[in-house]
């Protein structure tokens, strides 16, 4: 009888959970994260993956507006040929979105750029802030007056 020979079986490569799922961010990293801040007991792997791609989406469109803040479309700035900080600043508070997404968050940056208030808040919410704000300059004058009255 003739023997046969099996050829080997091929091995399949080791995908990871990111290939797998299409996305360039590290999902285990994000899986990692998620166990160790002990929100629940309790972690799916789908969950890493659904807030792997969230993550990923809107670094992506920070980066995508801070490109059109480089290139000097969306501002009076010259084209640059690199995203700094800045960009990146005035990207993510010139879109009504992203200002909502980043209104908690603070960037530490020299450039003053505008914030995206008037997307965020009704006319009379601003207004009422603008009052508040300068009641409280107001009073902080008074107290600062009275002190070096007593002085």
């Amino acid at each position: 009888m003739a023997e046969v020979e099996h050829a080997p079986a091929a091995k399949r490569e080791i995908q990871s959970k990111s290939n797998r799922a299409g996305l360039e961010f590290s999902t285990s990293r994000v899986e990692k994260k998620l166990r160790k801040a002990n929100f629940c007991k309790t972690v799916a792997s789908a969950s890493s993956i659904h807030l792997t791609a969230v993550v990923e989406r809107v670094i992506q469109e920070v980066l995508a507006n801070a490109d059109k803040q480089a290139d000097g479309i969306e501002g009076k700035t010259h084209a640059s040929k690199r995203i700094t900080a800045q960009h990146i600043v005035a990207a993510a508070r010139s879109d009504p979105d992203l200002a909502r997404a980043f209104s908690g968050f603070c960037f530490t940056s020299y450039v003053n750029a505008p914030k995206a208030v008037d997307h965020i808040l009704d006319v009379e919410t601003q207004k009422g802030r603008k009052e508040a704000s300068a009641a409280a300059v107001a009073k902080k004058k008074d107290k600062e007056t009275e002190a070096a009255l007593q002085d």
